[in-house]
């Protein structure tokens, strides 16, 4: 009976001070959500650690703009949600958490531009003091797409306290300027509890989904932007040379040796396919063409070497001009240092060096 008495009492003090935990104000202050006009939008809008980017069609007048947040719970905002502003340059805005301990800031952009057809991969920035994040900009300047990789995933394995042990890195010896490096990494300990052993270096353009990279990697990849020309061919120029021990889920495959691959994608998007994923990327009766390296382009070299593409028009489709002005085809281009990395076979330290490439349409 005395054991009885103190496990009770143990129950109701957790329950007295869950209740006291709920009642406490929330300390998140995020924007969860971004609503704008359906009409105007060429994406939905790519909310970020610190920005929101919202594409709209060239039409938009961005000067009167009034989007509307959905923010963590008892947070507020500066400038209130739903506020009229001229975004012909990007608009700051302060979210403030409900116990007013904490704060944190969004640059809001509207973007007309599309992504050009010539990338470089000169544009580079620290994300969170952590990995490298390359991006596009316009003639102005700004910053008009993020290419995706799995960095942020990786990281959370805490097996890289710099930029350069991520599988997603620049490269200063590039073909012109800087490049981008891409490795096959060992996700240590971590990764080889959960299953995923190896994390290949990645590039590409469209949004990583980190959530899902935990409980389903090939649902990660949210590939696919929004552009306003039909792509014929791509060409650039690349380094390769595959890692010495090939894998499949960690186990060794003597024999086996790894290889990059490198692939693009244009499709339709409507309001059943946003965008494509590690499960559909090929065969989604959305796609209009496929751009894809031959084996026999998947070498080994120490010298920067010209690859070409051409993209390959699936069951004679036909493009719809209304559709490409109004922003309803995407497109992906996709970098890869090991060629089944997304289910977690290759070989650590395949590296894929890339730079200058570039869309003929």
């Amino acid at each position: 009976m005395k054991h009885l008495r103190y496990i009770l009492l143990f129950l109701c003090s957790c329950w007295f001070l869950s209740c006291i935990q709920s009642e406490l104000p929330n300390a998140e202050a995020d924007i969860l959500s971004c609503d704008v006009d359906s009409e105007i939008l060429r994406k939905d809008p790519i909310i970020q650690n610190d920005r929101i980017q919202i594409l709209v069609k060239p039409s938009t007048d961005i000067t009167k703009q009034a989007p509307v947040f959905t923010l963590t719970p008892g947070a507020t905002i500066f400038p209130e949600s739903g506020t009229m502003l001229n975004f012909s340059q990007p608009q700051i805005y302060t979210v403030t958490s409900e116990d007013r301990q904490h704060q944190k800031k969004y640059e809001v952009s509207y973007i007309i531009s599309t992504v050009s057809s010539m990338y470089s991969f000169e544009n580079v920035r620290l994300e969170n003091g952590k990995f490298d994040v390359f991006f596009e900009t316009d003639a102005n300047g700004q910053n008009i797409m993020d290419w995706a990789s799995g960095n942020s995933g990786f990281g959370l394995t805490g097996t890289s306290s710099t930029p350069e042990g991520y599988p997603t890195t620049r490269w200063a010896e590039g073909k012109i300027g800087q490049g981008v490096k891409l490795t096959t990494r060992s996700t240590g300990n971590l990764g080889a509890v959960m299953g995923k052993p190896i994390a290949a270096g990645n590039l590409f353009m469209g949004e990583f989904d980190l959530a899902a990279s935990i409980t389903n990697p090939l649902k990660s990849l949210h590939l696919g932007v929004p552009v306003d020309f039909v792509p014929d061919g791509m060409k650039g120029f690349f380094k390769y040379k595959a890692g010495p021990v090939y894998t499949e889920n960690g186990v060794a495959q003597p024999g086996k040796k790894d290889t990059w691959d490198i692939y693009a994608v244009f499709f339709e998007t409507d309001n059943n396919l946003k965008y494509l994923d590690g499960t559909n990327k090929f065969t989604h009766p959305n796609i209009y063409s496929i751009a894809k390296v031959t084996d026999a382009q998947r070498i080994e070299t120490s010298n920067w070497t010209e690859f070409y593409i051409p993209f390959n028009v699936l069951n004679n489709k036909t493009i719809d001009q209304q559709k490409l002005k109004d922003g309803k085809y995407s497109l992906t281009l996709v970098f890869t240092s090991s060629i089944d990395g997304d289910t977690f076979a290759g070989a650590v330290e395949s590296t894929l060096l890339i730079d200058e490439v570039e869309l003929i349409h």
